[in-house]
C-alpha cells in the first residue's frame, strides 16, 4: 500500500512528484469532472468535459487550489 502524503491535502495515496520534490502540476486535458471528484468539489456553471487548460483561462486561476479558494468564497 502506497504512503500517504502529508504534504498534499485532499490527495489520495501518494501525491504524484518531479525529480526535485514539489508536485507535479495538473495536465491542461485533464477534464473538470476528474477534478471535482479528486478534490471533492463542485464548480458551479462548468460543463464535466471542460478541460483543465481552458478553465485556468476562463476563469484567470494557475493552480487547483487557487481555484478551489475562488469556488469557495
Amino acid at each position: 500500500m502506497p504512503k500517504l502524503d502529508t504534504g498534499a491535502e485532499k490527495m489520495s495515496g501518494h501525491a504524484q512528484r518531479n525529480l526535485d520534490g514539489s508536485l507535479r502540476k495538473i495536465r491542461s486535458d485533464t477534464k473538470i469532472g476528474t477534478l471535482e471528484k479528486r478534490y471533492d468539489v463542485e464548480f458551479p456553471d462548468v460543463r464535466k468535459d471542460m478541460e483543465w487548460g481552458t478553465f485556468k483561462e476562463k476563469f484567470g486561476v494557475s493552480s487547483v487550489k487557487k481555484a478551489v479558494e475562488k469556488f469557495a468564497e
